[in-house]
């Protein structure tokens, strides 16, 4: 009996072991998974922080370019219209400069929403885990 007990606990020995090293692997393996899922997350989200951005200059841009250009426009015919000068040139600015502002916010909006839709959880590092965590149980339980 005494010789089946140094057995036993060679092979229990054994089993936690290779259970300990190979527990080891995995979660190296599972550390070096959600590196990479997370730099690709982070990447996609990044990707529509530069969208905003552009979105943002682009807005920026428009409402200058508009508020020179076709203000000017709009307060001649306001002028041609019988609105006072002085009340065509700064009313015909403001009325553009709103619609091009209008235009800018739903571009960034847009690109809102977009970045509020991603996710930076690494779900697949995470079903991973999971799925470890059950097969070391079954392994302790076999044990």
């Amino acid at each position: 009996m005494s010789a089946e007990t140094p057995a036993s606990n060679s092979s229990i020995a054994g089993l936690l072991k290779d259970l300990r090293d190979e527990t080891t692997t995995l979660l190296r393996q599972e550390v070096a998974l959600a590196k990479v899922e997370i730099r690709e997350n982070v990447s996609q989200a990044a990707a529509q922080a530069v969208k905003t951005a552009v979105g943002s200059f682009v807005a920026y841009a428009g409402v200058i370019v508009v508020l020179l250009g076709v203000g000017q426009l709009f307060a001649f015919v306001f002028v041609r219209l019988g609105l006072e000068p002085s009340v065509a040139a700064w009313l015909a600015p403001v009325l553009i400069g709103m619609l091009v502002a209008l235009a800018g916010w739903l571009m960034v909006a847009r690109a809102k929403r977009a970045i509020a839709r991603s996710d930076l959880v690494p779900r697949k590092t995470l079903d991973s885990l999971r799925a470890n965590k059950e097969w070391a149980e079954r392994k302790l339980q076999h044990s």
